[in-house]
């Protein structure tokens, strides 16, 4: 009777740990459920170098909030299927809303096709020297989503007009793991996403354990960053453009240079 005893016991022992070893397995996928949402608030921080390359000056903008919402799954889109759609809008303008289009495969989160670029938030700062005011209009091409850009759009286009990435932007590559490296785009520039390490983000009231995805491209001075955390996604995208030089329609030879950062990070998390 004992020895029954004994083998009942270790057969529930066991049939317990392998229930524990399947709980809270985190996903190794960018999140994806109809109905969540997440809401960014982006700043833009401008620091202006004296002739001694010293920054004396600095300001400090709030473009304000963009909501993002995933409003299907199994989407189909031309010859594509079992697509992702997100949809955002800054939170004054909500009647303009951008759209993308993800798979979200075994491989990689690919963007795939988008409409009405400009609605969502800017965070993206130059491709090249610039005016302020063109500068304003041009970071309005990106928006809060892993690798959109589209340097082709006109800078404040408003369209419904779907247009497809060809060929598909590979925004990650899974598994996130730290040493990955791959290559996100060649049109219109090639760029390569890379992650060297892991950082704790501190937003929305809580500790999100993130990827840190850097970018390596052709644009100098020009730091790239996303922050994803498997289980909500994007938490914060930071660009840094130093030593920027600052061109303004009245004074196109000012000779002074500018640093300017520009951070989204998540302020709401619905799940």
């Amino acid at each position: 009777m004992s020895k029954l005893f004994f083998i009942l016991s270790m057969i529930i022992l066991f049939s317990g740990c392998e229930e524990l070893v399947n709980i809270d397995t985190p996903s190794q996928k960018y999140p994806s459920q109809v109905g969540q949402e997440w809401e960014y608030n982006t700043m833009w921080k401008h620091e202006y170098y004296d002739q001694s390359g010293n920054i004396n000056i600095a300001s400090l903008e709030n473009l304000g909030n963009t909501v993002v919402r995933m409003t299907k799954i199994n989407e189909r889109l031309g010859t594509y299927n079992n697509l992702i759609l997100f949809e955002s809008f800054e939170v004054n303008t909500p009647q303009n809303i951008q759209r993308m289009w993800y798979s979200n495969s075994e491989t990689g989160f690919f963007a795939l096709a988008y409409s009405n670029p400009g609605a969502s938030q800017p965070v993206f700062p130059k491709q090249s020297i610039m005016t302020f005011e063109q500068l304003k209009y041009f970071i309005k091409t990106i928006g809060i989503f892993p690798g959109y850009f589209d340097a082709s759009t006109t800078l404040n286009q408003v369209t419904d007009t779907i247009q497809y990435y060809s060929p598909a932007r590979k925004a990650l590559m899974y598994p996130l793991a730290i040493g990955s490296r791959w290559i996100e785009l060649t049109t219109p520039f090639f760029r390569e996403r890379f992650i060297q390490k892991q950082e704790t983000i501190n937003t929305d009231s809580r500790n999100y354990y993130c990827y840190k995805i850097e970018a390596n491209w052709n644009f100098q001075n020009l730091l790239f960053n996303d922050y994803i955390d498997l289980s909500s996604g994007l938490i914060m995208r930071e660009v840094i453009a130093d030593s920027m030089l600052l061109v303004t329609v009245t004074n196109p030879d000012s000779g002074r240079y500018v640093k300017s950062t520009t951070i989204s990070k998540l302020v709401r998390e619905k799940k």
